[in-house]
């Protein structure tokens, strides 16, 4: 049996807030009842597996970020909702399924935050269609980053007044609106089966140079994307 290990990592988002998907690592809440036949893990431990995974899904290596984040979670089942990074990489493994899954447990954990129905939609939508997945598509609470009140009206709607509100952010923001302006307007493009628009507003995204060194695990998944869809 493999040593197991656990995380919630992340990085710095844009300048209007930092949430569960950019913190460094969060210890799980205590469960009410431990059992008792599996031993304790050194916190050290998990997080080194975990951060493993994330390295690996910033190399490109997607697959092998699966097996390093399933380590995690075998380390403490606890923290099966906070793997938010294995349901990108279930989705760029084109394993829609699990990470729609995935997504469903993060909303649950974090129900502000934009990101996880979006991503859930997104899965949806690849096996599904856009059409059929949009009527379907999560409900959050506010999200305090106006990017992503905007993001998520452009996903939910999909008219064109929505759609130019998060263009414009991307060519009027500031780097880290742009950032996330350009990489969902991408992404909803591929969505929507505009895989010529998606790659140019991807490119957008990682040609960010301003944001390039954020060190945002969100800035390596949009290299990440550009990366699969050439091949």
């Amino acid at each position: 049996m493999r040593v197991l290990v656990l995380l919630a990592v992340a990085l710095p988002t844009t300048s209007l807030r930092v949430s569960r998907r950019r913190l460094a690592v969060a210890a799980p809440a205590p469960l009410a009842t431990l059992v008792p036949a599996r031993p304790a893990v050194a916190s050290g431990d998990a997080r080194a597996f975990a951060r493993q995974g994330m390295t690996a899904f910033e190399k490109g290596e997607v697959e092998e970020s699966i097996k390093l984040f399933d380590a995690a979670e075998e380390a403490d089942p606890r923290y099966a909702t906070r793997l938010w990074q294995r349901g990108l990489s279930y989705y760029y493994a084109d394993r829609f399924k699990d990470a729609r899954k995935q997504f469903l447990m993060d909303v649950a954990e974090n129900p502000n935050d934009t990101e996880e129905a979006v991503w859930h939609l997104l899965a949806m939508a690849r096996t599904e269609g856009l059409a059929k997945a949009r009527p379907q598509m999560i409900k959050m609470g506010r999200d305090p980053r106006r990017v992503m009140r905007t993001v998520e009206e452009a996903f939910r709607n999909g008219d064109a007044e929505s759609i130019g509100a998060l263009e414009a952010i991307a060519t009027d923001g500031g780097a880290g609106d742009r950032f996330y302006a350009s990489l969902y307007r991408g992404l909803l493009a591929e969505a929507a089966g505009q895989p010529k628009v998606s790659a140019d507003w991807i490119s957008r995204a990682v040609e960010n140079k301003e944001y390039s060194q954020s060190g945002d695990y969100m800035y390596a998944l949009a290299k990440v994307h550009q990366s699969r869809r050439k091949k």
